[in-house]
C-alpha cells in the first residue's frame, strides 16, 4: 500500500544515499558515523533471523568482514512528515559462503533535529533475482 504523502525527489535521493552510506566500508568501520546514522532505539531483524540493537551493531560492524553488496529497486515512502520507509532488494556475497544471499530490505528512518536516523531495519530472504546492469 502506497502512502498518500508525496515524497520530494531530493528527500528520496537523500534517504537512499543515507541507506547506501551504511554499506560503505569507511562508514561501517566508524563507530562514530554509525552512531550518527542509527537512532539510540535502533533495532534490526537480520535476514538470518537474528535481532540486533544499536550497541550490538556498534560493537560488531567496525570489525566485521564486509560482504559484497548489490542493491536495486529502491523505493521511498513517507509514513508521516517525520517518518519514512526505504525498501530495496539486496544481493550479498560473503567470502566464506559459496552462494550469494538474496533479500528484500526495509528500513524506517526518523527525522530528528540533527537529520535523519535509522530506527529499524529488516532483511527478509527472498528468491534469487536478476541483477540490474544499469
Amino acid at each position: 500500500m502506497k502512502s498518500n504523502l508525496p515524497v520530494d525527489l531530493s528527500l528520496s535521493q537523500h534517504l537512499v544515499m543515507l541507506e547506501l552510506s551504511l554499506l560503505k566500508p569507511n562508514v561501517r568501520a566508524s563507530s562514530q558515523m554509525l552512531d550518527n546514522l542509527l537512532a539510540d532505539d535502533f533495532v534490526e531483524f537480520s535476514a538470518t533471523g537474528k535481532c540486533f540493537d544499536k550497541q550490538h551493531v556498534l560493537s560488531r560492524l567496525p570489525s566485521e568482514m564486509m560482504p559484497d553488496f548489490h542493491n536495486q529497486d529502491f523505493d521511498v515512502r513517507l509514513i508521516s512528515a517525520e517518518i519514512a520507509q526505504v525498501t530495496y532488494r539486496a544481493r550479498l556475497v560473503r567470502d566464506k559462503e559459496p552462494r550469494p544471499q538474496f533479500s528484500n530490505r526495509s528500513s524506517i528512518w526518523r527525522k530528528t533535529t540533527d537529520g535523519w536516523q535509522m530506527v529499524f531495519h529488516q532483511g527478509t530472504p527472498c528468491a534469487e533475482f536478476t541483477i540490474d546492469k544499469k
